[in-house]
């Protein structure tokens, strides 16, 4: 098996890990699905897993690379560093993706006025008041983006390498808020474009532990604190 495509790379997929080894196959095995006819890689940046992670995305053909700040920003940051594509696709390690994922994803830079693109995140696990969660969540993101304050979610947000470069990037020091202080540098390199269509189905598992009031008041504090006291959280418990 193997996910990288001979040819020249179109699109490289970024993956953050660390401790992900229950999660990560299923993750890559939707990648591997991919209808995308144009060559594409995955890369993984690893924050030095202590289980079998590493090794499970080494069998699946994907691209390990070791990060040393021990935060998802900086395994985004460290992966798209040696990324080859032209454009840069982010999701996470606990996540699948539709099968027409990155097909979807990337229509829009076929153009030359789009830079970036964010696509539609829904649960993987969820229950009825999930989705309705998620359904509520969708059009305030968007409603946010539309003013000028990045609602993101860095499970699925796509650029360009040159709209990634020239913003300077994930910053690979933040611990939280890295997706949202991200997108505030990202959107002065272009128009950005949402597509409900590019699916990813992500994890309730931090829903599920921290529990709905938590998790609402942490991610709207965090908002605030990253787009307005430049503040985002210093720390983030470990879900696993």
């Amino acid at each position: 098996m193997g996910i990288a495509k001979r040819g020249k790379i179109e699109v490289s997929v970024i993956i953050p890990t660390y401790n992900e080894e229950k999660y990560i196959g299923a993750a890559l095995s939707s990648l591997e699905q991919q209808k995308y006819s144009k060559p594409y890689e995955v890369i993984i940046g690893d924050g030095e897993s202590k289980d079998a992670t590493a090794k499970i995305c080494r069998d699946y053909g994907a691209r390990v690379v070791v990060e040393k700040y021990g935060t998802p920003s900086g395994g985004r940051h460290a992966a798209a560093s040696v990324a080859r594509g032209r454009i840069i696709a982010f999701t996470g390690a606990d996540v699948e993706v539709a099968s027409d994922w990155l097909e979807k994803a990337t229509e829009p830079f076929k153009g030359h006025d789009v830079s970036w693109v964010l696509g539609s995140v829904t649960p993987l696990d969820g229950t009825w008041l999930d989705n309705l969660l998620v359904l509520f969540l969708a059009p305030i993101a968007m409603l946010m983006n539309g003013i000028g304050l990045p609602y993101v979610y860095a499970e699925n947000m796509v650029c360009t390498a040159k709209a990634y470069k020239k913003s300077g990037g994930f910053n690979p020091e933040l611990i939280t808020g890295e997706d949202t202080e991200f997108a505030t540098r990202l959107r002065k390199t272009g128009r950005y474009k949402y597509v409900y269509q590019a699916n990813v189905r992500v994890s309730m598992r931090r829903v599920r532990k921290w529990g709905y009031w938590k998790y609402v008041t942490f991610h709207t504090g965090n908002f605030i604190g990253t787009h307005f006291l430049k503040r985002p959280g210093k720390h983030y418990d470990p879900v696993r």
